[in-house]
């Protein structure tokens, strides 16, 4: 009886009865404490993870391999936890494992040509390049979504960015001769791939560690293909992967066992953030958490590059 009250009021008029119904209903809104848990989240992971996977390249010079490792360890994590029920975990159906396949398909390639880059040329280099990607990631979530354009404050932030790019390519001359292709392919595919799974996460009705296993089953299954055809085809490139693991087992498997934990807690935070935010903000924020990852490459020595144009290159992009 009460919910014929809700759903139906009914005011005697002159000319009869009107009926109104009550609003629809709307999707549960993100709060803004947990948004920020979210956010800090994953500024907090991204920024050590783009660091860790650089060590780990470099013990381990198996791109596709390590990636296809990360999203293996996260789903197997996150599945036996749902089993034994330490998480709330949705069972995987068919039918929703269908409609996440092409973008975790496309995001693990998409990751997979950022830790190319990391491991052709440098993290500050890396940094720069996803600096770019929020401005065709605007573009095309306005195009794609019909959200609205950015205002002009945005336009400028984003035209800084886009200089110290420029700023940074020209102080390292031919630093990107080894990763260009990578480079391109990261461009093109990061603005394709947020826009795609920010649509998808939004409509997926999942529980927040249901979105982490159905996204990294359905990235791993092309990463296992792709590191049998591409690193593991003959005996020779597998004995050279066992080489390389057998001869120094600890120093080599620690960073890839932190790189896996770690991808493992920014696929919960990023998977669970695309939802409280657009497409566009996401990517901003992924290029804003990256002043601790320039600092932490700084203390760590991964790489050669120190010059003061460079660095104030990044730390321009990043501001912007």
């Amino acid at each position: 009886r009460r919910m014929c009250q809700d759903s139906l009021v009914a005011i005697e008029a002159g000319q009869g009865v009107k009926v109104v119904h009550p609003p629809a209903s709307v999707p549960p809104v993100t709060s803004s404490s947990r948004a920020l848990m979210l956010v800090l989240g994953h500024a907090t992971c991204a920024s050590c993870l783009l660091v860790i996977n650089k060590w780990a390249l470099k013990e381990f010079p198996f791109v596709w391999t390590l990636t296809t490792l990360q999203f293996t360890f996260a789903a197997a994590v996150t599945w036996a936890a749902g089993r034994v029920g330490l998480l709330e975990v949705e069972p995987l159906e068919w039918d929703r494992l269908k409609q996440f396949f092409p973008a975790a398909g496309m995001f693990f390639i998409t990751i997979t040509a950022g830790n190319a880059v990391v491991s052709a040329s440098n993290v500050d280099t890396f940094i720069v390049m996803r600096s770019v990607v929020p401005i065709p990631c605007a573009i095309l979530e306005a195009l794609v979504l019909k959200e609205p354009y950015p205002p002009a404050r945005s336009w400028a932030g984003l035209a800084i960015v886009l200089l110290g790019a420029v700023g940074f390519c020209l102080a390292n001359q031919g630093l990107l001769v080894g990763s260009v292709a990578w480079v391109l392919l990261y461009l093109v595919l990061m603005p394709l791939d947020g826009v795609l799974i920010k649509q998808l996460v939004s409509a997926s009705g999942l529980s927040p560690w249901g979105l982490v296993l159905y996204n990294n089953v359905c990235a791993a299954a092309p990463g296992l293909l792709f590191s049998a055809l591409l690193e593991v085809s003959s005996p020779q490139q597998a004995a050279q992967m066992a080489s390389v693991l057998q001869a120094r087992p600890i120093l080599v498997g620690a960073p890839i066992l932190l790189s896996c934990w770690s991808g493992l807690a920014i696929s919960y935070f990023q998977m669970n953030v695309r939802k409280a935010i657009s497409s566009t903000a996401f990517m901003v924020l992924g290029v804003s958490n990256k002043v601790l990852s320039v600092l932490l490459n700084q203390l760590a020595r991964m790489d050669a590059n120190c010059g003061a144009a460079s660095v104030g290159s990044v730390l321009a992009s990043i501001l912007g």
